[in-house]
């Protein structure tokens, strides 16, 4: 057997989506990989370990009925957005969601927009399904270019927040691609909970218009895959079409509905994140040589003025036991992103940086 004459011809040119840096020793200060510092609130791990019992041997749920119907009628119900039932897909974290996406709208060879820089997935799945890629350069300042009113294709992907720099796309810019793409529109808010701003209410305005958002970052549910879309009725019913019978597991779904029940101490929990947050901005902004970009997630962006820097940082953190992440891509080399840990980790990462930073400054 030949397996490489076996397995499809364009998974001989595909390279797997990389995850962060990620050591199992306790010492480690983990600040590359954009989780919640936190764990779930009490009550949330209460209600997991009460439905572990011998409803474990039934399917779940495969319409996820309760779940859906609390995300619309308590977790957005002060967003301003789609009400129906039939709006909402639920998906095995939102990594699934982008998956079945690809499943429902893409033959080999379709046109898919993706920005750069942006989430890697989005050109990992691009390549996985044979699509035709069309990269669009951000702006300097990491803003949408003009350009992106004449883009055509089925698929446009946009992060908002946009990973790695942090900042939100204005819902305008959105109004209006929405408005010029021919294919649909894909928004991803997976750090949405960490900004002001969400697009959640152009849905009423823009039926090619699909938002989707997380359990993993926010509610400290990244183990158990959580994640849902909202869009016109007919494209969640495509999207039901194509998915696995069984695609949420029972555990997930009875934690997601008990992050819903419990949310509003959550958002107290978060809003640590959000003062950290303001507070590394801040603390590093006193250096000359970096600046620290303004963010919308549960994460920070800084700019070396000295490329040749940013890489001496990083290994020296590490020496340290502290990882962040870099991205050895054209425009990004002289940036490192900062996830937002614990006061404690946060102020480790600092007393480290302020060591570094007398060795380089």
């Amino acid at each position: 057997m030949e397996l490489n004459k076996l397995i499809r011809e364009n998974l001989r040119k595909y390279s797997a989506y990389e995850t962060g840096e990620h050591p199992t020793e306790d010492d480690w200060v983990i600040l590359n990989t954009n989780e919640n510092p936190y764990p779930p609130i009490q009550d949330i791990l209460v209600d997991i370990k009460s439905a572990v019992n011998e409803n474990i041997r039934l399917y779940p749920d495969p319409t996820s009925f309760e779940l859906r119907k609390e995300i619309l009628n308590v977790l957005l119900r002060d967003k301003d957005t789609l009400t129906n039932r039939n709006s909402i897909f639920i998906g095995s974290g939102s990594d699934e969601i982008l998956d079945i996406l690809f499943k429902v709208f893409i033959d080999p060879g379709d046109e898919v927009v993706i920005f750069y820089p942006t989430y890697g997935l989005y050109k990992v799945l691009a390549t996985l399904y044979d699509a035709k890629i069309n990269e669009i350069q951000l702006n300097e300042d990491f803003s949408i270019p003009d350009t992106v009113y004449s883009a055509k294709g089925k698929l446009m992907f946009i992060n908002s927040p946009n990973d790695p720099n942090g900042k939100s796309f204005g819902n305008a810019t959105i109004l209006k691609i929405c408005g010029n793409f021919p294919g649909i529109v894909v928004v991803d808010e997976a750090y949405a909970d960490f900004s002001t701003q969400t697009c959640l209410p152009l849905l009423k305005k823009a039926k090619n218009l699909i938002v989707y958002r997380s359990f993993s970052k926010s509610f400290s549910l990244a183990s158990l895959r959580m994640g849902f879309a909202l869009a016109d009725a007919n494209i969640i019913k495509e999207m039901n079409r194509v998915k696995l019978p069984h695609n949420i597991n029972y555990l997930g779904q009875i934690a997601a509905l008990s992050c819903i029940k419990h949310h509003k101490k959550i958002v107290e929990q978060n809003k640590k994140i959000l003062e950290e947050r303001e507070r590394l901005t801040k603390e590093l902004n006193i250096y000359n040589g970096i600046s620290v970009l303004p963010s919308n997630a549960n994460f920070i962006f800084i700019k070396f003025e000295d490329k040749s820097k940013t890489l001496k940082f990083v290994w020296d953190l590490k020496e340290l036991k502290i990882l962040v992440r870099h991205f050895s891509k054209p425009g990004l080399y002289n940036y490192i992103r900062v996830t937002i840990g614990t006061e404690e980790d946060n102020n480790k990462f600092l007393d480290a940086f302020k060591i570094i930073a007398n060795k380089y400054f």
